[in-house]
């Protein structure tokens, strides 16, 4: 078989998803569009701290060596330069789009570590001259990967210049926490259009979308697509396939054993266990064997293996719910649980409310332009819902009503417990009418009590408290109390995940997470308020204003940094705008 050349590797970060940090405005009745990915050397490029994660065989340690490769060859002729190995044309999407790579990183020394060496090749590093890019491969083999990122995180802001990458089995992460300042992004599997064009007309025996590329490569040399128990059964000497046979050693075993070897060696058998649950499906001895071990990785093996709808699935729900409601865990396993708790059944009350009492509230602040200046409002007492509207409920309204929703996954069972989003500010209006009416009948408002959408002053009072704090949690920033950039997410997730984030009234997830649509107008131009601070009555409150006036969205959302993240920060989006990054929470008054 010929030598296939090495092929860019895409991330699940798209050209949209930097576009709407700003968000945008869509048409009346338009489709998303076509995602159009960047490439994992543009992201090296983007941004001087990076990490790159995959499963096993996932092609990071491919990556890293080309990278390097790449640098080297360059400096070696025009030291100046851009490397044209990293500026070649690279297919985006399943649809076969081919944009030419963009690299402004200049060729920086590159320091690759071998798995596990990490801390040789940082010392390395300290000791270069010029800019260096350390490429750490195989973080999650480091005796204590958590202290080398927060030392390679150090060097670099100790160093003008340098760049580093770490690379880093997906699973794994889940027991790391990474620097807030290190962007992280998942290194998608080879689609389709991709292979075709590295096979240049020779048959692929995979017919799926996207395919990892060390699963691909054995298929190739076996001339058949392989599952990755075939190819773990194969007589291959690749470690990458280690995890996988490990796996099938679990799976000879009794469901006791299996926990007990879980719980006794967590770091050992974390991937394996990972990939026998995935493979099993629904196993409901193992499940109760795993849940009955207690830490939250078992007891999200223990979900994974447990039917929506089946006798045990309130028991894990409800054992995952005080889990995350505990906090202390590392953002991704939040995740996790989040979406086994959505589709298992969330016992939570999401649609609670708390009470704002009435009083003077610090509102703006000198973070920004557009939210000077710090002054004070007088409000009446309101009640404002703890999370924001889940898709969930507003599924519900959707189907009683037949409203559209260009929502592309909004509708999935382990999205029920997320924000709503893709909506407008007038979807989110008739979401508020309609619930009026039903939470009238019901008796959960009374006859004279309205749920709208929060005014800007409510919303900031509720999300600062009597305090002013600039976050909710208080009045400095703080890792992993919030779904923003530092998270690194990328996309919502479930509510309620981050309780160290709450406000002083007990509102969760308004830093961070989704924009919030406010009652409030904005002004029509994006860039600056027609109506500014301080607050006055000046008509920012009227409902029926032109198409084309803005209104104001508060809290940041998953792809906002510390500085849009807050309670002081102002957005702004026409009404008729809609994205995946903004939904909103409701008052009652």
């Amino acid at each position: 078989m010929t030598t296939r050349p090495i092929l860019p590797r895409l991330v699940g970060f798209t050209h949209e998803d930097r576009a709407a940090k700003g968000l945008r405005v869509f048409a009346e009745g338009a489709e998303p569009e076509v995602a159009v990915q960047f490439t994992a050397p543009e992201m090296v490029s983007m941004h001087r701290a990076q990490l790159l994660h995959a499963p096993r065989g996932g092609g990071k340690t491919t990556l890293a060596r080309f990278l390097c490769a790449a640098l080297t060859d360059q400096r070696a002729g025009d030291p100046y330069g851009a490397p044209e190995a990293l500026c070649r044309p690279a297919i985006r999407n399943p649809e076969g789009l081919s944009l030419l790579q963009v690299w402004e990183a200049g060729a920086p020394l590159p320091v690759l570590s071998a798995p596990g060496l990490g801390r040789v090749a940082l010392a390395e590093a300290r000791t270069s001259e010029g800019q260096v890019l350390l490429v750490l491969d195989g973080l999650e083999r480091e005796a204590d990967p958590s202290a080398l990122v927060q030392e390679a995180m150090g060097w670099l802001a100790d160093t003008p210049g340098a760049r580093l990458l770490i690379l880093c089995e997906s699973g794994a992460l889940e027991s790391i926490r990474p620097h807030p300042d290190l962007r992280a992004h998942a290194l998608l599997p080879l689609p389709a259009p991709e292979r075709a064009a590295a096979l240049a007309g020779e048959r692929d025996p995979c017919t799926e979308t996207w395919v990892e590329p060390g699963l691909w490569a054995l298929s190739l040399a076996e001339g058949r697509a392989l599952s990755l128990p075939e190819a773990a059964a194969l007589p291959v000497g690749e470690d990458w396939l280690q995890e996988a046979r490990d796996a099938a050693a679990l799976d000879a075993l009794p469901p006791a054993a299996i926990a007990a070897r879980a719980a006794q060696e967590p770091d050992r058998w974390a991937g394996p266990l990972r990939l026998l649950v995935a493979q099993r499906g629904t196993d409901a001895p193992l499940a109760a064997a795993l849940a009955a071990a207690g830490a939250l990785p078992l007891l999200l093996a223990a979900a994974d293996l447990t039917p929506a709808g089946g006798a045990e699935a309130p028991v894990i729900a409800a054992a995952l719910a005080r889990a995350t409601g505990a906090g202390g865990a590392a953002p991704a396993l939040r995740r996790r649980a989040g979406a086994a708790l959505a589709r298992l059944g969330d016992p939570r009350a999401l649609d609670t409310l708390v009470e704002v009492p009435a009083g003077s509230y610090a509102m703006g602040g000198d973070l920004h332009p557009n939210s000077a200046p710090a002054h004070s409002v007088t409000l009446p007492a309101f009640r404002i819902g703890a999370y924001p509207v889940t898709c969930g409920a507003y599924l519900r309204f959707v189907e009683a009503t037949g409203r559209a929703w260009l929502s592309a996954n909004g509708r999935a069972p382990e999205r029920a417990s997320h924000p709503a989003t893709d909506l407008t500010w007038h979807d989110a209006r008739a979401y508020c009418a309609w619930l009026t009416e039903g939470w009238r009948a019901e008796g959960h408002i009374a006859a004279d009590e309205t749920v709208r959408l929060p005014t800007e002053r409510e919303w900031e009072a509720a999300a600062r408290g009597a305090g002013g704090l600039a976050y909710p949690w208080g009045r400095d920033w703080a890792p992993e109390h919030a779904n923003d950039e530092e998270t690194g997410f990328n996309d919502i997730c479930t509510v309620g995940l981050f309780p160290e984030g709450a406000s002083p009234f007990g509102c969760l997830d308004m830093a961070g997470q989704a924009w919030e649509w406010c009652t409030t107008l904005w002004g029509s131009d994006m860039t600056a308020p027609g109506f500014a601070f301080p607050w006055a009555e000046d008509g920012r409150e009227a409902l029926d204003a032109a198409p084309d006036v803005r209104r104001v969205l508060r809290g940041g959302c998953f792809s906002s940094g510390r500085l849009k993240a807050n309670g002081i920060y102002r957005g702004s989006l026409e009404p008729n705008g809609f994205w995946r990054g903004n939904g909103f929470r409701v008052v009652v008054a």
